[in-house]
């Protein structure tokens, strides 16, 4: 959907969908069938299937979503950035100031609504099809379920707490919505809750997609992409048995390889790499240029946002990702030298990497550190650090100690990849900014702004969903 419709039609869930017109009134609309894949009667053929899975794949690219704000946020409201003093795109979070009426807030909780109400229609479409395509429906099926469980796990971390946050996760989450009813008016149901939701849809997406992507590329689910999907979602609720078993599923299935150290640099610039499992295609025709989520951080872009020189520091000077960083000459003084270059397209056309092989090897690592399988956690984690730095030492730390060494190799392997700040709150930690060049340089734990507003025009129109504090 192109930005200008969307200016045009602000659309917030009310029920799955009901509409409202920002500023001018705040009557409900009905939604008609070009507007929206709600209306299950539109699905009556496999191409009807094809063609709406391919349009929610194509609104998680979206610059309100992977495209750009989903990573972008996370990571400037995190340690691993600093400001560029001309920086305005998602200045109010890093500098944490935002407001209940912010626009990124409003675009981001109407893209992802607008994902599940079409992901819905898929899964609650009753078509008779013929026998010789039900098992390529059923696959679409499939990850549409999948697709529903990872928008509301992206949801519920962007617009809540984190899991571990109270006993039991019952602090409040996002409304659980599974049919569309445009009169409904839900309320947010408890993060535990929506968790479960993310796992039952997951676990449903197992049963009807095959081992293969159906289009032959990672820029759509198979079933080892759900299992590494899954993997993190356990790792978030410290369920590390879980965890640790979906990454073993995923790595044991032989279906990808690390890259090569010599390799590492260009898989950046490339699409699909081996060791690829889940990726957000962003093609040519996209072409959001400096709107695209490397346009916040090279040159030739926006340019907002630097890496922090600590971040930069972690890296041997014979680490393959240290290439991720440029000299900039123009900059000076706090805002020397480096420049992120992780996301180098000046069309945008770097595909949005949502999960990889080298996380996984990190999420076993986490969890077999948490449960005492010290050898396994060490082994992963020489793994990645020694892909990418072959003289590194291997890691002997046990206990906390090895815990650390993980959570330090994740910084480092999956930096300016919008996770910092998570995996910061899932151990409690404050935000300290050492190269700072923000009004606020150090966010106490825990802290209401590390999750965004509940957007205004929901509040105005749906009197049973609730604000988030502090805003």
């Amino acid at each position: 959907m192109s930005k200008m419709k969307k200016r045009n039609s602000y659309k917030y869930l009310v029920a799955l969908l009901a509409f409202i017109t920002i500023g001018c009134s705040e009557d409900f609309l009905e939604l008609s069938p070009n507007q929206s894949v709600a209306d299950f009667d539109a699905l009556t053929t496999l191409d009807d299937f094809k063609s709406s899975i391919t349009a929610a794949y194509s609104g998680m690219s979206d610059a309100d979503y992977y495209g750009r704000y989903f990573l972008l946020v996370p990571d400037v409201m995190s340690d691993d950035v600093k400001q560029h003093p001309s920086a305005n795109r998602a200045k109010d979070y890093a500098e944490y100031i935002a407001i209940v009426g912010d626009g990124i807030a409003e675009e981001m909780w109407q893209e992802m609504w607008e994902e599940v109400n079409a992901l819905n229609a898929i899964i609650n479409a009753e078509v008779d099809l013929p026998t010789a395509v039900q098992g390529e429906a059923d696959h679409i099926v499939g990850e549409a379920y999948a697709m529903r469980g990872q928008v509301y796990f992206d949801m519920v971390r962007i617009f809540a707490q984190h899991y571990t946050f109270t006993p039991g996760a019952s602090h409040l989450g996002v409304p659980i919505v599974l049919e569309f009813d445009q009169f409904s008016e839900p309320s947010r149901n408890t993060v535990a809750e929506v968790y479960a939701q993310v796992i039952s849809d997951m676990n449903q997406a197992l049963t009807l997609i095959t081992d293969d992507t159906r289009t032959g590329s990672t820029s759509t689910l198979s079933r080892n992409a759900v299992r590494a999907l899954l993997s993190r979602v356990y790792l978030y609720m410290e369920d590390w048995a879980n965890a640790a078993a979906m990454a073993d599923a995923v790595i044991n299935s032989g279906s990808y390889t690390l890259v090569s150290n010599a390799n590492y640099m260009s898989a950046w610039t490339a699409d699909y790499s081996s060791e690829s499992i889940f990726e957000i295609a962003m093609t040519e025709n996209d072409n959001r240029g400096s709107d695209a989520l490397g346009g916040m951080y090279i040159v030739t872009g926006y340019g907002d946002y630097l890496p922090a020189d600590d971040v930069v520091s972690l890296y041997a000077a014979d680490d393959a990702r240290l290439g991720w960083f440029v000299d900039d000459p123009i900059l000076s003084g706090d805002y020397a030298p480096f420049r992120v270059g992780k996301y180098p397209s000046i069309t945008g056309e770097n595909n949005t990497k949502v999960i990889r092989l080298s996380e996984v090897h990190l999420i076993r690592a986490e969890a077999n550190a948490q449960l005492g399988n010290t050898a396994s956690a060490q082994a992963d984690v020489d793994l990645i650090r020694q892909r990418a730095q072959p003289s590194a030492t291997a890691v002997t730390a046990t206990g906390q100690a090895l815990i650390d060494e993980v959570l330090l190799e994740r910084r480092k392997e999956l930096a300016f990849e919008g996770q910092r700040l998570w995996d910061l709150m899932r151990y409690k930690q404050d935000i300290v900014r050492t190269n700072c060049t923000a009004p606020i340089c150090t966010i106490s734990y825990p802290n209401d702004r590390v999750i965004l507003p509940i957007p205004e025009a929901e509040l105005d129109a749906n009197p049973n969903i609730e604000p988030n504090p502090g805003y």
